[in-house]
C-alpha cells in the first residue's frame, strides 16, 4: 500500500506543524501588551548667535573629486 506508507512518512511533520501552530497561538494570547512609549522631551533650538569665535576648521574650499581621482590614477604611472 503506497498510500499508507506515504501517510506514515508525512505524519510526524504534520503533527509537528500542528503542535507549533498551537504553541504559537497560546504564546501569543498570554503575551501582555506593551505600555505606550513616553513622550520625548522638547528640544530647544540653539541660540542664533554663538558666543565662541569660529575656529575656521570647516571654512575650506570645496574640492573637485574628478581632479583627485585623476591625480590618484596618474600616481602609478
Amino acid at each position: 500500500m503506497p498510500g499508507l506508507r506515504l501517510l506514515l512518512r508525512v505524519a510526524p511533520f504534520v503533527v509537528g506543524a500542528v503542535a507549533v501552530a498551537v504553541w504559537l497561538r497560546r504564546r501569543q494570547a498570554a503575551r501582555a501588551p506593551l505600555p505606550a512609549a513616553p513622550e520625548p522631551p522638547a528640544i530647544e533650538p540653539p541660540p542664533a548667535t554663538s558666543e565662541r569665535p569660529r575656529s575656521g576648521r570647516f571654512d575650506r574650499e570645496p574640492i573637485d573629486i574628478v581632479t583627485v581621482v585623476d591625480d590618484l590614477l596618474m600616481a602609478g604611472r
